[in-house]
């Protein structure tokens, strides 16, 4: 009779903007702000699932891609976060789980006019991450399109802006598909013996969303709304997935 193989996770790692911060309230070892969602992210949902040994998050809200934070410069966006975390781990030991959700969206948010800077910080991040990886898994994210978000849509040029940064996620994501899967240069080429992964979250998202209201955010509603209509929402606030969608 066949078994399944008992899968143990070891450390679960997230590094990510504020699609992934899982805030101050979370158990284990959390290095963000806050969540920006109506509850529990995905990266508690899947560590609820998956029991893992070691759990630790340093993603931050208002990340950028970089080094800088929407809110201040130099510290605390993707790629800080990954240099952070190997100045304290030069190998990455036993059998990881490493999901690394790329930024690049709030970079687009703010006036970056072409992908040249923010698939240069991506690529230069996957490349640290997997050299110092003996084995294990890396799923990588592709970047999240809120072109019909309720603050793309209740944006001055709202047209404009959702083809704007449409494009410049699609032309993100083809290349997040050459960082990975390019027959010489890419990671897996690279890296055989790693479990690399190329997870693109958008179908999954929107499926989650297809049958929610996505116009208006939840937060945008009076303190009297009955506790179960947060199950009705796509959107938290203006831009942020509500915990609904987060744990599909």
């Amino acid at each position: 009779m066949f078994q399944p193989r008992e899968f143990r996770c070891q450390s679960f790692i997230v590094f990510g903007d504020s699609l992934s911060d899982d805030g101050v309230e979370a158990v284990g070892e959390s290095h963000g702000f806050t969540r920006n969602s109506n509850g529990k992210i995905w990266p508690e949902y899947v560590e609820r699932m998956l029991q893992c040994d070691e759990y630790v998050n340093y993603a931050y809200s208002g990340a950028k891609s970089g080094l800088d934070n929407f809110y201040f410069d130099g510290w605390s966006g993707v790629s800080w976060q990954v240099q952070r975390y190997l100045e304290n781990h030069l190998y990455v030991n036993g059998e990881p789980l490493i999901i690394f959700q790329t930024g690049g969206v709030i970079d687009y948010f703010t006036g970056e006019k072409d992908s040249t800077n923010v698939i240069a910080n991506i690529e230069a991040s996957v490349e640290n991450i997997t050299k110092t990886m003996n084995s294990g898994t890396l799923i990588v994210l592709t970047l999240l399109d809120l072109g019909t978000s309720p603050g793309v849509r209740a944006a001055e040029e709202s047209a404009d802006l959702q083809q704007r940064l449409g494009e410049l996620v699609a032309e993100t994501n083809r290349h997040l598909a050459r960082i990975v899967f390019d027959s010489e240069r890419g990671a897996r080429q690279l890296y055989p013996k790693l479990r690399i992964r190329l997870l693109d979250i958008n179908p999954v998202v929107l499926e989650a969303m297809n049958s929610l209201n996505t116009s208006e955010p939840f937060t945008f509603h009076n303190v009297n709304i009955n506790p179960r209509s947060i199950y009705g929402y796509a959107y938290h606030d203006l831009w942020n997935p509500s915990t609904i969608v987060h744990h599909a």
